[in-house]
């Protein structure tokens, strides 16, 4: 099925999109809660500095205590990409309603509300290439960097290469439309393994498949 025809697919039944954007809404936040979290981060600093000391004294560190460390790390990690997906969808989903209001000819003025900035319909890199270029950047820096070294990296890939809605500034993320779109291709290439689920926090690491 290509896009045309999936698209066709909604607009003759919209209940079937509304559907599919709450399955991916359940499925997000089910890897968002925030159960337990406060109670593993203590849990992965104190895993932590009894490695760092173990390894200060020329003491072997056992396999069960980095195991741990390693577990919790990925599921701390899984908990920060759910979240920051769900607020960059709860940002362009007031984007879209706020578009469709305007279609509908419902008045959306609010004059205590902060006015929203319409979304730049200017061309922007398309994600497969900013996929590209992850990988790229990724195999550069050694299968494994931190995110700000990545997006350095894809900034000198990408010099001369962005089109005119790269650069447009996104204030809900801080920083411009290339490296948010980036990032969400990012959490979309942790779930079909291109990159590794479960990397740690602000960490980016080719998958075994890349």
């Amino acid at each position: 099925m290509n896009d045309g025809d999936t698209i066709d697919r909604f607009v003759k039944d919209p209940s079937l999109l509304v559907e599919l954007c709450r399955g991916v809404i359940d499925q997000l936040d089910a890897s968002s809660e925030d159960v337990a979290v406060v109670e593993q981060e203590a849990q992965l600093r104190a895993i932590a500095k009894a490695v760092e000391q173990l390894e200060k004294s020329d003491v072997t560190v056992p396999e069960s205590l980095r195991a741990e460390k390693t577990r919790i790390a990925a599921a701390l990690a899984v908990h920060s990409d759910a979240k920051q997906a769900l607020a960059q969808l709860a940002d362009e989903f007031q984007d879209i309603l706020k578009d469709l209001r305007e279609r509908l000819g419902q008045n959306t003025t609010n004059s205590e509300a902060k006015p929203r900035t319409k979304r730049s319909t200017l061309p922007k890199t398309p994600q497969s290439i900013l996929r590209v270029h992850i990988i790229q950047a990724l195999k550069t820096l050694g299968g494994r960097a931190r995110v700000s070294d990545v997006i350095e990296q894809m900034t000198k890939q990408l010099d001369g290469k962005l089109l005119p809605g790269d650069n447009i500034w996104r204030d809900a993320t801080n920083e411009p439309a290339w490296q948010n779109n980036a990032k969400w291709e990012r959490f979309q290439m942790t779930q079909d393994g291109a990159l590794r689920q479960g990397s740690p926090r602000g960490i980016w690491e080719l998958g075994e498949d890349s």
